[in-house]
């Protein structure tokens, strides 16, 4: 089958070109799973940082092509995982699917998201970790955003639903946590939803 993103593709390849030059760009794809059949073409960018201090980053390539208000997914990492694959290849295919992946929405992973973490959510939030303008880009007339993949907790997805992300956030910050530490802990504690 004839990938019919290929237009979105090429403009999202532009601007995260443009958001992370002179960094090595490798596209990647997750064969397993009906991703091809809902959106032929779809693939994974995996943008390696030249600092080892800075984040992997792995952007979905194609996912906003399902319709209005669809968006480009970006999941940050310490470090270069060939799950993190897998998991934006899940999301994207869940917003295809039709299920709500906006901003504040909670996506269960059904497995932590990296080694040696127990954050097996995912929280669908502003990519505020980048300056302004890495979070959107043009395609013709239409802006897309690209949304962060937090990995959380079962408790603050709990405490999400209950309180909205908001309020999550605002904890995150209060806490000064590390987002992309996968032996973090909650900022809840134990508690199911403080």
């Amino acid at each position: 089958m004839e990938p019919v993103i290929d237009g979105r593709q090429n403009a999202l390849d532009r601007h995260l070109r443009n958001s992370w030059a002179n960094t090595p760009h490798v596209d990647d794809r997750w064969d397993a799973g009906p991703i091809e059949e809902i959106l032929p073409g779809f693939r994974v960018r995996c943008i390696e940082p030249t600092d080892p201090s800075e984040a992997w980053v792995y952007v979905s390539m194609g996912a906003s092509i399902t319709g209005e208000g669809a968006h480009e997914f970006a999941l940050l990492s310490p470090c270069a995982f060939q799950r993190h694959v897998e998991t934006v290849t899940m999301v994207a295919h869940w917003q295809a699917a039709g299920r709500n992946a906006d901003v504040g929405s909670v996506l269960a992973l059904g497995w932590p998201w990296m080694e040696g973490s127990e954050a097996d959510h995912l929280l669908v939030a502003p990519l505020y970790a980048y300056p302004s303008g890495y979070d959107s880009f043009r395609d013709g007339d239409k802006e897309v955003s690209i949304l962060w993949l937090i990995p959380i907790y079962a408790n603050e997805a709990a405490y999400v639903r209950r309180r909205g992300f908001e309020h999550l956030e605002e904890r995150f910050e209060k806490a000064d946590v590390n987002l992309l530490d996968p032996r973090r802990g909650s900022v809840l504690g134990t508690s199911a939803i403080s």
